[in-house]
């Protein structure tokens, strides 16, 4: 009976060997998709499952707009067989050094179809907002995007990346249902925010964004008073900033203007949850 006992403990130990390298083999055959920031991540494995390895190069709590490639990120762009880009200024930059030095790489623009708003900034003049990805009906879009690309470069998962496109889209739906409930009570309609990256968030839910940040820079001491006072006149009391940006000027307002800052992350790879707890941060500060 021992000896049956020890058979069983062997033979499971080798199953157990067996299926970690059989794992092991597997994953390394994943392939690798690479993308600019974290929301882009939760987009696409949404779509695609474990069927994909996503490589992201932006960290959260990053300043998307200042922003150096490494030699190790080069690496993992090298080994990915899909760039996905959303508009940044560094992808622009580096776009044709992409082209020339990972000839294989195919570079997928995930804000196809969509429209942007006119941005300033003060290093680049007047060029397209990027910051697409706030707005959850601007995301369907890019799921289809997401979708049309996995399809053509994987048709061997082609209907498992549609179930679950369809189901991605019926969750954002939801969620934008769930965000127009949190916020359509607002009195208050504007919102004061360091870095100007909510403005397709605020134009979807009839809100208005004021940046603290004037053309990609801190205000000056005039441009700061006038803040102060539309901020006192209008009864704000809660500014949001955005982690991996300046806070002084931020700060310095909250003082003068008696207000609290609230810390938001537009580049969360929690996506949903922080659309979600910024609706809620939103509904609060804007009654």
């Amino acid at each position: 009976m021992k000896k049956i006992f020890f058979l069983f403990i062997v033979l499971g130990s080798l199953n157990l060997i067996w299926a970690q390298n059989f794992n092991t083999k597997n994953n390394k055959n994943i392939p690798i998709v690479s993308v600019s920031i974290p929301p882009q991540a939760f987009f696409i494995e949404k779509i695609a499952g474990n069927t994909l390895k996503v490589n992201i190069i932006l960290p959260s709590n990053t300043n998307e707009h200042h922003f150096e490639f490494k030699p190790s990120i080069m690496k993992k762009l090298e080994q990915s067989e899909i760039y996905f880009t959303i508009g940044l200024e560094f992808e622009k930059i580096f776009i044709d050094k992409f082209h020339h030095n990972f000839p294989n790489l195919e570079i997928i623009n995930m804000q196809k179809n969509i429209k942007l708003l006119d941005f300033q900034d003060s290093h680049h003049g007047e060029q397209k907002d990027p910051h697409t990805w706030l707005d959850p009906i601007l995301v369907q879009t890019m799921a289809l995007n997401i979708y049309d690309a996995l399809a053509q470069k994987y048709p061997e998962n082609k209907n498992f990346y549609k179930e679950n496109l369809n189901k991605f889209l019926a969750e954002l739906d939801n969620l934008n249902l769930q965000i127009s409930s949190k916020l359509e009570n607002t009195k208050q309609k504007e919102f004061i925010v360091y870095h100007p990256s909510w403005a397709y968030f605020a134009k979807r839910y009839h809100l208005i964004q004021i940046p603290v940040e004037i053309l990609g820079k801190e205000p000056k001491i005039k441009e700061l008073k006038q803040l102060i006072t539309f901020i006192k006149n209008k009864h704000i009391k809660t500014i949001f900033v955005q982690n991996g940006f300046p806070e002084n000027a931020a700060k310095a307002l909250a003082r003068q203007c008696d207000a609290q800052i609230y810390v938001i992350n537009h580049l969360s790879k929690d996506w949903e949850k922080e659309l979600l707890n910024v609706s809620d941060a939103l509904s609060k500060a804007l009654k």
